[in-house]
């Protein structure tokens, strides 16, 4: 049984300006949350092993092999928009 959680977060849209100044992305805002979740359960923060994917500007994406969980953030763009990161999502 393995000993840490293996987290990616696929960031799908860029966090407003006061957001982004204090964690960076929505990859850090979840990051925040998700630790601060497991220390309120008294899980020490090395068991999650979290790792963002940019899949809109970067195209990334984790191996599924790779990874426990998946989060996708939220989007101000539509899921049913043609748009080519969109689509890739999908796909993925």
């Amino acid at each position: 049984m393995r000993s840490h959680l293996r987290l990616a977060i696929l960031e799908c849209d860029t966090p407003l300006t006061h957001t982004r100044a204090q964690y960076g992305s929505y990859g850090g805002v979840f990051s925040a949350l998700l630790h601060a979740g497991a220390e309120a359960l008294g899980v020490p923060g090395d068991r999650l092993r979290i790792t963002r994917y940019d899949v809109v500007e970067r195209g990334e994406y984790p191996e599924l092999a790779d990874v426990d969980a998946l989060l996708i953030t939220g989007s101000r763009f539509s899921a049913f928009d043609g748009t080519g990161w969109i689509v890739r999502l999908v796909e993925f």
